[in-house]
């Protein structure tokens, strides 16, 4: 097993989750949140481990139990999505603080989420990472952990604020590579389904935008 944890929120797409499970399993230890009370993840037995919650916590969740493991390296991974294990060892020797498959630029031009420009598996320096699939360094989550837990649940734009906070206080890079990735069935349940997710995750930028980003 490699020093790299994959943490993936399981919401309605358990199908998903289990292929993302194959695709790991051997590879990488796993974690799988579970957000969804209604309906039970099953456990699955090291080197899986199933945290099924009472209510849905979030995305922010998913950075929260990153404390709860001793890996250096966590992989925080949407629900719809396989990036390729190479490409994920291949962001783990970069050695950053954050790094990605997809992000966004173009912050301080922009009057909208809509107006910031897409980075998706390029190379590329961006002002944050969108949370499709994303490495950390436990060691940078470590010093900003006062300020996620100041943040709370929010209902959008936990990968917003992880970024800005990692630039703030490990003044890091944050970049996107290029990665071969292969994307699941979305099945609708997407949260950029709803007609005011861009709104709110713009919210999250103006935020920061306000206070310097």
């Amino acid at each position: 097993m490699l020093d790299i944890r994959v943490i993936v929120l399981n919401y309605k797409r358990p199908a998903n989750v289990q292929k993302i499970i194959e695709a790991y399993k051997g590879i990488f230890p796993i974690s799988v949140i579970n957000n969804n009370p209604d309906s039970p993840f099953p456990y699955l037995g090291h080197p899986v481990d199933v945290i099924n919650n009472e209510k849905n916590w979030y995305c922010m969740e998913r950075w929260v139990r990153c404390f709860d493991y001793d890996e250096p390296y966590k992989f925080i991974l949407d629900d719809d999505m396989i990036v390729d294990p190479k490409s994920i060892i291949q962001m783990r020797k970069k050695r950053e603080y954050i790094i990605g498959v997809y992000g966004k630029s173009g912050v301080m031009k922009s009057n909208s989420y809509e107006e910031l420009t897409d980075h998706w598996c390029e190379d590329a320096d961006v002002d944050f990472l969108v949370g499709s699939g994303i490495l950390v360094r436990q060691d940078g989550l470590d010093l900003i952990k006062p300020y996620i837990e100041k943040a709370g649940y929010p209902k959008r734009g936990d990968d917003i604020i992880i970024s800005y906070l990692l630039k703030k206080y490990c003044d890091s890079n944050r970049k996107t590579v290029s990665a071969k990735v292969l994307n699941l069935p979305e099945h609708d349940v997407g949260l950029n389904k709803d007609p005011v997710h861009f709104s709110l995750r713009w919210n999250v930028v103006e935020k920061f935008k306000n206070i310097g980003w």
